[in-house]
This record gives C-alpha cells, structure tokens and sequence, in this order.
C-alpha cells in the first residue's frame, strides 16, 4: 500500500539547490523521488540543476502569489460591474499610496481595461474619473490639497484642440460630487505656473496633438514641483511622438524624450494580452504590477460555460518583453545563468 510524505522544502548544499518534494513508495520498497526523475529529465534536455533549481523555486513563487490575488473576469463584457470597477480602483490606490511612502515623486499609473482604453469605442470617461476621484480621496485623507490637472488645448490653427478623449473632461470635474474632500480638491491645466500650494497632482492621460507636443509643458510642470516637494502623478499617460509636416516630434530629440518619459516610476500597470492587438480580441491574459511586487503574467482560462479564471504563469523583476510573453504562452523554461547565484535568476 503506497504511502506519501507531506510538505516539501529547499535543501542547500555543495554550491546548489536541490528540492525535496513529496515521495513515493514504489512497489518493491525503493524510495523515488520526484527531484531524482526531474534531474534526469533535465539531463536528457541538456539543462543545468541551475535552470532545474530556479524553475522550482519560480513554481512555488507562483502559486503563493496564484493564492493571494484572484483577477476579475470577463473583462470584456460591458459595462463593467461595481465590484470589477472597485477592484481596480482600490489596486490603483493601493499602490499609488505604497510609492508615495517609499518617497517617489513622479509616477506614472497605466490601468487600460476596456472602459479605461482610449483606444476602444467602450472607452467611459466616468470610469477614469472616479478612479481619480478615488485615489484624492485617499491622498485627501490627513488634509493635504490635491490638484487634478487637465491638459490646456494645444497646436496651432486648424490643428489647436484637444484629445478625443479629454474633450469636455474639465466641465465633467467641475460637475461631479467629491464629497467631503471638495474643499481640498482644485483644478487645472499643465504647466510650471500650475504648481501652487498643493502637495499632489494628478494629471489626466497627458498626450501629444498632430503639430504640438505636451512634453515641454509637462517637463517644467514636474521640474517646478520637484523643486518645491511636490508629488506628480501621471494617470494613463500617451507620451509617444507624433509626427507632423512642421518637422515636431522627428528624430531630433527623440532620445530625450523616451528618456523623459521612463523618468516616471511604475507605480501600476494593468494591461490586458490580446492574440492581436489590432483586433483587441480574444483575451489571451493580463500584465500586472503594483509598486515594489514583481511583474506578472496571466492567462485566461475556460473552465466551463460562460466561465474563465486566470492563471499565474511567471513573474519577472522588470517589464517583460515580446520574447519573455511568448516563451511564457509557450511553457517554455526561463533561461538561467549559471554565473549568478540562484536567487539572481528569479
């Protein structure tokens, strides 16, 4: 009658990490363990005990984290639940908070499920607005002021005007209930004369126009701030050029503004995976980070009629590339180097 041991531990030993997993008693009486048949399998492939020892401890990483967060599903159906939406808005401000008290003064926060995309007809202006609303709330919370920033109209001529999805955004502010932080909340523009006497500013999806760019506004708005401790906040920024035949946003100065722009910390990022991105569908699963958590990769799941769940595949200490997502849909192992110690390659 087979038997089983419970639990499951890291030995180190002899310069290397070897787990021991449950085992088993195997008919005539010898002990295998599961380690001793991965060793071989992994011998066979031509992989060190390094890849064998990281993918071990990267498994166990996963389902901790698998264990602790659930995503929301079916994020493709429209409007969103209250309960989807207050999910979101709560890891916004969760993590927005935990930047602010490690001492981060720029940031940048990008949430782009279907209601929160610009680049979707379902794009609901209401939804990034009381997400803002909700993280005033919490930085309103011991009496500091907080200013909500919208970008002024911008070019020149026929080209001067606003973004699409910034259109009448500064007359639906004014229109909304704050609530009890209304006295500690204002309004504004982008620009270096916007710094006054509030500790925070959160800017709405700041982007470039055909002919104009915002990163000259932008850049004196936070260098101001800096100078005086204040604390900007960039909510679904769009910083990337848009060329023009008046030769703004070219290659010159490309450089410094991509550099500009990667000045601004994570502090979220939420992002559905699609098969195609010109499609936008089907949901093939989900980035996520929150400020000082690795970053993870999701995939959706099927697991009956009308039902999906998502499951963690792999976290990552930096953003992920195109390669890393592929080999991550794919399975395939994480290359190690066996230079670095163990816990360098995680």
């Amino acid at each position: 009658m087979s038997s089983f041991r419970a639990g499951a531990r890291l030995e180190a030993c002899a310069g290397h990490v070897t787990q021991v997993v449950p085992t088993r008693l195997v008919p005539n009486g010898s002990t295998l363990t599961r380690t001793y048949v991965k060793q071989r399998q992994a011998r066979r492939e031509g992989r060190s005990r390094w890849q064998l020892a990281a993918e071990a401890v990267q498994e166990s990483v996963v389902k901790e984290v698998q264990q602790q967060t659930e995503l929301p599903t079916r994020l493709n159906d429209i409007p969103h639940t209250r309960d989807k939406r207050r999910w979101f808005y709560k890891e916004v401000t969760q993590a927005m908070k935990a930047a602010l008290d490690d001492g981060q003064t720029r940031m940048k926060i990008r949430c782009t499920i279907p209601e929160l995309n610009s680049e979707m007809d379902v794009y609901r202006i209401g939804t990034l607005l009381e997400m803002v609303r909700e993280m005033a709330y919490q930085l309103a919370v011991d009496g500091k002021l907080v200013k909500v920033c919208v970008q002024q109209s911008m070019g020149q001529g026929v080209f001067q005007g606003l973004p699409l999805s910034l259109s009448g955004v500064r007359k639906i502010m004014n229109m909304m209930d704050w609530g009890d932080i209304g006295e500690f909340v204002s309004f504004g523009e982008v620009g270096r004369d916007q710094i006054d006497d509030a500790a925070y500013y959160i800017l709405i999806a700041p982007q470039n126009v055909v002919g104009s760019t915002i990163l000259t506004n932008l850049g004196d708005m936070v260098d101001e701030g800096e100078k005086r401790g204040k604390a900007v906040i960039l909510m679904n920024p769009v910083l990337k050029d848009i060329p023009s035949s008046a030769g703004i946003m070219g290659v010159r100065g490309r450089a410094e503004r991509m550099a500009f722009a990667d000045s601004f910390v994570q502090a979220y990022h939420f992002r559905l995976l699609y098969l195609s991105s010109a499609m936008m569908y089907p949901i093939m699963g989900a980035m996520r980070h929150s400020y000082g958590q690795p970053w993870q990769v999701w995939k959706r799941q099927d697991i009956g009629k009308q039902e999906e769940q998502y499951e963690l595949l792999a976290s990552f200490p930096a953003e992920p590339q195109s390669k890393e997502l592929n080999d991550c849909f794919k399975n395939k192992p994480v290359e190690v180097d066996p230079k670095k110690p163990w816990w360098a390659n995680l």
